[in-house]
């Protein structure tokens, strides 16, 4: 069964001299910068009931001489800007991967089509540019300059619309609140105390949207973000990023992989961010985003999590 997102892709890559490949599409860039591939990867299953129909998978190699070589604590504090999927090292090779779950059901197409289309096109040329401007303030302006992406939105966000997030995640019995650039909620992992701001030693997961800090290279759009109530400092920081980005690209039911766990601060905190740039507010995204965050916090919470002790790979999963 081939589903109408998929269909629509391929008829807008008609459009384009691309070299097909088994199951999607593959593009060497100008001046050997690098690859991008789209594939749109069938998922085995049977019945009407609503499933996974197939998983788009956009990845980048990057070649160009340009880039520095990043080592693995490195490549994770570059995923702390990512943007279109996570970084990731094959070799000496920087790669970067982001997917999207295509369901039988899905209600929102317009925008599975725009969101992998867009990291189709926008990966490799944003995700070189982050990588290059890592280097310095000169290097940052530059790249910035040379995207020339727009740093706020001409129209705002609609009225209401972060009130409109904060009731669906408090009609959920979560806690939340939220200003006029962003909204926030926590997801406990465990215990009873549903906020940090009752118990600063609640183990929540804390989880924000926010509609006006812009990427420094990609511009304005959507951030969002999920920290996590580390009971000790990791001793792995990096390891734990890594991981957990493994980890979600493992699943072909699960929320949109287009962010990254990376290591965020002067302390290195694995803290995941998902930047999704547009020119203009999209629909109700902020509410998307902030469920997807939520049901991530919630995976965490069911295959990971230890009262008391924190995050263990080790752990015998609950899955309902």
């Amino acid at each position: 069964m081939i589903s109408e997102i998929e269909q629509r892709i391929a008829k807008a890559m008609d459009n384009h001299p691309l070299e097909r490949i088994e199951h999607g599409y593959r593009l060497v860039h100008p001046g050997g910068s690098g690859v991008s591939t789209l594939r749109l990867l069938p998922v085995a299953g049977a019945g009407d009931e609503p499933r996974v129909l197939a998983v788009a998978e956009i990845a980048a190699e990057y070649r160009s001489p340009a880039l520095r070589q990043f080592h693995p604590l490195g490549v994770q504090r570059l995923n702390a800007l990512a943007v279109h999927g996570a970084y990731y090292l094959r070799g000496e090779t920087l790669m970067q991967k982001a997917q999207f779950s295509i369901y039988s059901n899905e209600a929102a197409i317009d925008y599975v089509v725009y969101a992998i289309l867009s990291a189709f096109g926008a990966q490799l040329p944003l995700g070189q540019s982050v990588a290059i401007a890592t280097t310095s303030t000169a290097a940052l302006e530059q790249q910035r300059a040379h995207h020339g992406m727009p740093q706020k939105w001409k129209t705002p966000i609609a009225d209401g619309a972060l009130k409109l997030a904060m009731e669906s995640l408090q009609g959920r019995g979560l806690a939340s609140s939220y200003n006029e650039k962003a909204v926030w909620g926590e997801l406990p992992l465990s215990g009873t105390c549903p906020s940090r701001s009752i118990d600063p030693n609640a183990e929540t997961a804390l989880f924000q949207v926010n509609v006006s800090t812009a990427h420094p290279i990609a511009g304005a759009g959507y951030v969002a973000s999920l920290s996590l109530p580390w009971i000790k400092t990791p001793e792995d920081p990096a390891g734990i990023c890594r991981r957990l980005n493994e980890l979600e690209f493992a699943h072909s039911d699960f929320i949109p992989r287009l962010g990254a766990w990376g290591l965020h601060g002067t302390k290195d905190v694995p803290i995941y961010t998902c930047c999704i740039p547009c020119p203009e507010p999209y629909a109700d995204l902020q509410m998307t985003l902030a469920w997807w965050s939520a049901m991530r916090a919630a995976w965490i919470r069911d295959r990971f999590w230890v009262a008391g002790q924190g995050l263990d790979f080790n752990k015998v999963p609950v899955v309902t």
